[in-house]
């Protein structure tokens, strides 16, 4: 019996970090998908749309360029955090993940299991970006993405990976970040109360934001990189 509960808990984590992986991928993808020459010999307006295009994408998911960061700059990158079309197109396609493996099965299908995932997610997502804003208010914590101009595949993923947890001081160190973390449990303890049954308990709060500080981490290794295999210069 114990067997049989650890493997239903094994797929339902694999199924989970699937769910969450893709969803950077697949809006990036989605991203870039207006930017794609339908011929093969385009017009050169064609050629310069596509660039302008990528530009556009480049600016949403960069690595920021470091600046002061202000009050009034840092109450604007929340609310683009939470109604931006970053979040709103990505909580979106991540429903439609979810719905397509059937996650939680719970839900189920149909358009108004849609609903529930894409609502859920977005109601995650808000309730994340709105608890680490006001804790990086209180502890005067910078938790924008920097590139890292370091050298080397592994010290550059490590730092991205490590960025997930690290936030800038007001001395220009980088530190644990309180709001960050406490955005992502808090974000997972909320989430429990008006999600199905498989997302309750200690456990699966403890698995909800394993898989959050994960794909955090996959999206800063992607943020990393971008300006390498988009050949623009690193800030």
């Amino acid at each position: 019996m114990r067997a049989g509960f650890c493997c239903v808990r094994q797929f339902r984590w694999r199924r989970l970090l699937r769910s969450r992986l893709m969803r950077p991928i697949l809006l990036l993808l989605s991203l870039s998908l207006p930017a794609t020459p339908i011929f093969a010999q385009a017009p050169a307006a064609v050629a310069t749309e596509h660039e302008t295009t990528l530009d556009k994408v480049f600016g949403m998911v960069a690595p920021s360029a470091p600046s002061q960061l202000t009050e009034a700059k840092r109450f604007h990158l929340y609310l683009l955090s939470v109604v931006g079309p970053i979040p709103i197109l990505g909580e979106a396609i991540g429903a439609g993940y979810s719905q397509w493996t059937n996650a939680p099965p719970e839900w189920g299908q149909g358009w108004n299991a849609y609903g529930e995932r894409f609502g859920s997610n977005l109601a995650y997502n808000g309730i994340r970006q709105t608890i680490t804003y006001g804790t990086s208010v209180v502890f005067h914590e910078d938790n924008r993405y920097f590139a890292s101009h370091k050298h080397g595949l592994w010290a550059r993923t490590g730092y991205a990976a490590l960025s997930t947890v690290v936030a800038v001081h007001p001395d220009g160190t980088r530190a644990f970040s309180v709001s960050a973390v406490t955005g992502i449990v808090g974000a997972s303890a909320i989430s429990s109360i008006w999600g199905p049954s498989s997302w309750r308990g200690a456990g699966s709060i403890a698995e909800n934001a394993g898989l959050s500080f994960l794909t955090t981490a996959g999206f800063n290794i992607v943020r990393e990189f971008l300006p390498d295999v988009l050949h623009r210069h690193r800030k």
